[in-house]
């Protein structure tokens, strides 16, 4: 079995490590993140223990943290911020606020493909989002979403591809296939739930 330092060497350098904001070392799921333990913390236990101190609804740790804590682009964006000071907000955006999101470099080719599907059935998604999608015009699960402008950009270290007023944090896959129903001329509804993300100055 690895050791806990070994499992973090399979997904981040040390350096990329070190870098990280000590509220960001204190976000870490209590799990094994090679393989499957019946020791792991559930998520229900990992929000219990965090919503004491962290202002993080739980869709936000099921979507992002919990299952993507060590993956590096989430660890070399966002990883330097001081979590203590962050909130959410599930707010609305328009359809085209949406459109305008800002995705980091590495994950627009993703975005893209998403977004070149031409119908309702060709996405490839559980049968009860492709039914959300046809239902109610929007997503089942609302993305996170940083709002850029709530930080003091001097600090934004150069390792970080942040830019923009608003970039998506999660759910490329939901924003390519947002692109392809309104590309195909499909029904979207006017304004979309989203996690909006900002720090405290």
């Amino acid at each position: 079995m690895l050791s806990e330092l070994e499992v973090r060497r399979l997904y981040i350098e040390d350096f990329e490590w070190e870098r990280t904001s000590q509220s960001w070392k204190d976000l870490k799921p209590q799990k094994d993140f090679n393989q499957f333990s019946h020791n792991d913390e559930s998520l229900e236990e990992y929000y219990q223990r965090l919503k004491t101190r962290f202002n993080i609804p739980k869709p936000v740790l099921k979507q992002w943290l919990f299952g993507l804590y060590y993956d590096q682009d989430t660890v070399n964006n966002y990883g330097w911020i001081d979590f203590d000071k962050v909130m959410f907000k599930l707010s609305e955006l328009s359809t085209d606020q949406v459109l305008k999101l800002r995705v980091i470099d590495n994950f627009q080719a993703h975005v893209d493909e998403g977004a070149g599907f031409n119908a309702y059935d060709q996405l490839p998604c559980q049968p009860h989002d492709t039914e959300f999608w046809r239902d109610y015009g929007t997503w089942r699960t609302p993305p996170i979403v940083l709002d850029v402008t709530s930080l003091n950009s001097q600090s934004i270290p150069l390792h970080a591809d942040i830019k923009s007023d608003l970039q998506l944090v999660e759910g490329h896959s939901r924003l390519g296939y947002f692109h392809a129903i309104n590309k195909c001329g499909h029904r979207l509804r006017s304004n979309h739930k989203v996690y909006i993300m900002t720090v405290k100055k």
